[in-house]
C-alpha cells in the first residue's frame, strides 16, 4: 500500500448522539483536519464549540437508504467514521439490528465505491460479550481478551427491572466487523485505497463521562440500588466497569483510527479493543498499540474509591 496521507476532510454519521459530538470535537482539535461532514436523520440539534463550527457543516439524511443523495458527499472526503445506528444501545431488537447493519452496508459500499481512504466502524465491547460469563470467561484473565479472539456476542445482565441479552446488538456488530474485513479484502486485491478500523468501543458516558456513575444497570441511566448484593450482578458490574472508555481516551482512540498507516497492518482491515487502561481488566490493547498506536492513559480505579 503506498504512502498513506493523513485525512484531511472527515465525514462522520451518527453526530447527534454522544460519540459523534465528542468525535467532532475531537478531530476540530486537530491541525491536519480542515472539514467536517457532519451526518444524522435529524436537523441539527447541538451546538459545537467555536474551534469545530467553523471547520463544520450538518447533513441531514436517511443512511437506510442506499441510493440516496447523501452518498454524493463520500467524493469529497477522505475517511468517514461511521457511528449511526438505528437504536444504539445494547438492548436493540433484532429488527432494530438489522437496520442498523444495514446502514453500515450502505455507508461501506458508498466508501469503497466513493474512493475514500480510511473507514472506522464503531463496533462494540459487546461483540465479545458472552466472555462475561462461563464458560468462555474460564478462558480469559487479564489482558487475554484481544481481538484476534473469535467473536462471541451478547452480555447477558438484569438491569435491576428485567433480563437483558444484547445478542442482536452484539450480532450487528460482529457482523459489521465481518463486513469490513470483506469489504477491505476486495479493495485491496482490486488496487483500492480503502483501509477499515473496526473499534470495539467500551463504555463512554455522556458528557463529562464520570465512571462513578457506572453500575450494573448496563445503562446510564436505570436507577439501580445502590448496594451491589448477588454475585450476578457483581460480575456485571466489574464488566462494565472494565469497558470504561474516558473522554480524553476515547480523543486518542478515534484520531489514532484515522490517522494511522495501514503499511504494517496484517491485514487491510482490522479490530481494536476500544477502552482505556483500567487496571485488571481482561481487555488487551496490544493490538491496538501496535497497529493504531492507540496507548491509553487512563484507570477507571484510579477515578472511583474502589479496589480492582
Amino acid at each position: 500500500m503506498a504512502d498513506y496521507p493523513t485525512p484531511a476532510r472527515v465525514l462522520v454519521t451518527g453526530v447527534a448522539g454522544n460519540l459523534g459530538r465528542k468525535v467532532v470535537e475531537a478531530l476540530a482539535t486537530t491541525a491536519w483536519c480542515s472539514s467536517i461532514i457532519g451526518v444524522d436523520w435529524v436537523d441539527q440539534n447541538v451546538t459545537f464549540s467555536p474551534q469545530a463550527a467553523q471547520r463544520f457543516q450538518w447533513v441531514k439524511a436517511d443512511l437506510t437508504q442506499a441510493d440516496g443523495a447523501w452518498t454524493d458527499l463520500l467524493s469529497n472526503v477522505d475517511a468517514v467514521i461511521h457511528l449511526a445506528a438505528i437504536h444504539s444501545t445494547p438492548d436493540a431488537t433484532w429488527e432494530q439490528a438489522l437496520a442498523s447493519y444495514g446502514m453500515t452496508l450502505n455507508v461501506l459500499q458508498a466508501a469503497a465505491t466513493h474512493g475514500v481512504r480510511r473507514f472506522v466502524f464503531a463496533s462494540s465491547n459487546h461483540a465479545m460479550g458472552a466472555y462475561k460469563d462461563q464458560p468462555l470467561a474460564g478462558t480469559i484473565g487479564p489482558g487475554q481478551l484481544t481481538a484476534e479472539l473469535a467473536p462471541a456476542p451478547g452480555t447477558r445482565w438484569h438491569n435491576g427491572i428485567e433480563e437483558v441479552y444484547s445478542l442482536a446488538y452484539g450480532t450487528s456488530k460482529a457482523m459489521g466487523e465481518r463486513l469490513c474485513k470483506a469489504v477491505g479484502a476486495v479493495s485491496a486485491a482490486n488496487g483500492g485505497p480503502l483501509s477499515i478500523v473496526s473499534l470495539r468501543i467500551g463504555w463512554a458516558l455522556p458528557d463529562e463521562n464520570d465512571p462513578n456513575n457506572i453500575n450494573h444497570s448496563g445503562t446510564a441511566d436505570t436507577p439501580v440500588p445502590g448496594e451491589v448484593a448477588d454475585e450476578a450482578s457483581r460480575i456485571a458490574l466489574r464488566w462494565f466497569r472494565n469497558m470504561w472508555l474516558s473522554n480524553d481516551d476515547l480523543r486518542q482512540l478515534f484520531l489514532c483510527a484515522v490517522t494511522a498507516d495501514p503499511a504494517r497492518w496484517p491485514a487491510p482491515a482490522i479490530v481494536v479493543n476500544g477502552v482505556s487502561n483500567n487496571h485488571g481488566m481482561d481487555w488487551g490493547l496490544e493490538t491496538g498499540r501496535e497497529l493504531i498506536g492507540y496507548n491509553p492513559q487512563d484507570d477507571l480505579y484510579e477515578r472511583i474509591n474502589v479496589a480492582p
